[in-house]
C-alpha cells in the first residue's frame, strides 16, 4: 500500500511539474509572436524607406539654329551648355536607425521584469521603426522639392541623415533636327 501511495505521489508530482512547465511556456508564445511582429514591421518600414526615390534636373542654355551654343540667358557662347541632374535616395543612416531600434527594443524586452512590459516595449519599437521610415521620407522629399536647382559649379545640401543623393553634370546633347 505504501508503494502505491508513493507511485501516486510521483504521478501527482509529475503532473504538477508538467502543468508548471506548460504555464511557464505560455508567456513565451506571445513574446515570440510580438518579437516576430516587431521584426516584420521593421522590415516593412525598411522596404517602404527603400522606395524613397526622387529626381529633378535642368539644362540651362541651348543651341542656335546654326549649331552654336546658347547660355542660360539666351546669349550665344562657345561653351557647350551643361545639364545638372539631382537624384534623391535613402540614406544608410535611416536603415541603421531602424536596425538599432529593433536591437534596443529586443534588448529592453529581454530585461523586462514582466511580460506586459516586454510586450509594450516591442510594440513601441515597431512604432518607432515605422516612424523613422515615414518621417525620414517626408523630411527628405520636402527638403528635396524645396531646394533650388544648383548651377554646374554649385553645391547641393541633401537632407542628411533623412536621405542622400547624387548630382550628375553632363554636357547638353543636341536634340533631333526637326
Amino acid at each position: 500500500m505504501e508503494l502505491e501511495s508513493h507511485a501516486e505521489q510521483s504521478r501527482g508530482a509529475a503532473a504538477a511539474v508538467g502543468a508548471t512547465a506548460e504555464r511557464a511556456g505560455t508567456p513565451g508564445r506571445p513574446l515570440l509572436r510580438r518579437a516576430r511582429s516587431l521584426v516584420l514591421w521593421a522590415s516593412g518600414a525598411a522596404i517602404l524607406y527603400s522606395s524613397l526615390v526622387a529626381s529633378k534636373g535642368s539644362c540651362p542654355g541651348g543651341f542656335t539654329a546654326d549649331g552654336g551654343y546658347l547660355d542660360a540667358a539666351g546669349d550665344p557662347t562657345t561653351v557647350q551648355p551643361q545639364c545638372v541632374q539631382l537624384t534623391l535616395h535613402p540614406s544608410p543612416v535611416g536603415y541603421l536607425a531602424i536596425v538599432l531600434t529593433v536591437i534596443i527594443a529586443l534588448s529592453r524586452a529581454a530585461r523586462a521584469v514582466d511580460v506586459e512590459i516586454a510586450l509594450r516595449t516591442m510594440n513601441r519599437g515597431a512604432i518607432v521603426a515605422v516612424s523613422i521610415a515615414v518621417v525620414s521620407m517626408l523630411v527628405a522629399i520636402l527638403w528635396f522639392q524645396g531646394s533650388p536647382m544648383p548651377t554646374v559649379g554649385g553645391t547641393v545640401l541633401f537632407p542628411f541623415p533623412f536621405g542622400s543623393g547624387t548630382m550628375t553634370v553632363t554636357p547638353m546633347e543636341p536634340g533631333p533636327a526637326g
